[in-house]
């Protein structure tokens, strides 16, 4: 095997290793979203008839039945193809959004197309392609490249998303974030060339400032997507593959390392006009409704949907539904009969996230 198909296997490999962390390990932070520092304000003359609220909304062009997305997850393993399937089977019945994991193990190996390709086969909703900032500086990927991982899924938006932390715990990680501004010219060459279409910075897992929302904005990204800590910590998914103990002891300092999601939502939201995703931890629908309150257009839901998909497109289909009743229970409790009235419901900010917003 020579060192290109050696690499190409080492893919391959981790994303099965990745779907099994997420799935059967502790790998949630320690610490939380900060979403219980915000309290809707109850209305008890709500003045809605709750079986006339609408949770419709419109995003990058395609019509969702509720403000949720199953975020990018996985790819590049046969036992992944089977996981895209049940969710895109699932997002179809229900009118809601889905992205893929990072395309980049079907950049390399065209023979794993088909485990990014399927969702096309059992939905015509919103798809998000998904691609890592970093591979655009270390392999100096271009437009080209983008319009592969855009025609691999027919995608309706591309999220680029950002991983620091994950990298430098990754023993195969790529180190090199610097000049993260030469995306700009690519999203420019892709729009000019190709297809206008939607770019999503997304993180995975520690968050975004507002420092980084101004450089996004800078780069001409058209949305941001959270994914603020208090989920998922890709931090410990990548400890647990670390051999080494000394090493491994030095990285669990950095297993809680990021900015909550709440946090993050209100450092975006005051310098970045554009669409926002609440992401990071988001367990129910009431966590959507505050996310939706306090600036976000839509939300992102991944961990409790990569569990329920090993069991099938039904048992996706029932977490979702229970996101979007739970939703509409707290839309009529602050009397809200659709989303934009949901975007104008008072709250309260208590707890360690007024540090946050007073930094």
């Amino acid at each position: 095997m020579d060192n290109n198909e050696s690499s190409v296997k080492e893919i391959e490999i981790r994303k099965l290793e990745h779907i099994f962390l997420c799935s059967y390990c502790d790998v949630e932070y320690d610490k939380t979203t900060l979403l219980e520092n915000v309290e809707l304000v109850h209305r008890g003359t709500c003045g809605v008839n709750f079986n006339d609220i609408e949770t419709e909304i419109k995003l990058f062009g395609k019509r969702l039945s509720a403000p949720i997305i199953v975020s990018g997850m996985t790819g590049g393993h046969s036992k992944a193809k089977e996981i895209n399937k049940n969710i895109a089977k699932a997002v179809e019945e229900l009118g809601l959004g889905m992205g893929v994991g990072s395309q980049r193990a079907a950049i390399v190996n065209e023979d794993l197309i088909e485990t990014y390709s399927i969702v096309r086969d059992y939905t015509s909703n919103l798809v998000i392609g998904n691609l890592g900032a970093v591979n655009f500086i270390v392999d100096k990927w271009d437009e080209e490249i983008v319009d592969r991982a855009v025609e691999m899924i027919d995608a309706d938006a591309m999220a680029i998303h950002f991983n620091p932390l994950q990298e430098i715990i990754q023993p195969e990680g790529d180190l090199n974030f610097k000049n993260m501004v030469k995306i700009k010219n690519v999203i420019t060459n892709y729009k000019r060339k190709y297809k206008n279409i939607p770019f999503i910075a997304k993180q995975v897992g520690e968050g975004f400032s507002r420092e980084d929302a101004l450089i996004l904005k800078e780069i001409g990204f058209d949305a941001i997507d959270i994914q603020g800590s208090g989920g998922t910590s890709w931090a410990k998914v990548e400890i647990y593959r670390v051999k080494d103990a000394n090493t491994k002891k030095l990285l669990k300092k950095f297993s809680d390392w990021g900015i909550p999601t709440a946090a993050s939502i209100f450092e975006v939201k005051s310098v970045y006009d554009r669409v926002v995703i609440g992401s990071g931890g988001i367990r129910s629908g009431l966590d959507i409704a505050k996310c939706i309150a306090i600036g976000c257009d839509c939300c992102s839901v991944a961990l409790p949907i990569l569990k329920a998909s090993l069991k099938g497109w039904e048992e996706v289909v029932n977490v979702l539904e229970n996101y979007i009743k739970e939703l509409k229970i707290a839309m009529f409790l602050v009397g809200a009969e659709n989303i934009i009235e949901l975007k104008k419901t008072p709250y309260i900010i208590k707890g360690t996230l007024k540090d946050w917003i007073d930094r």
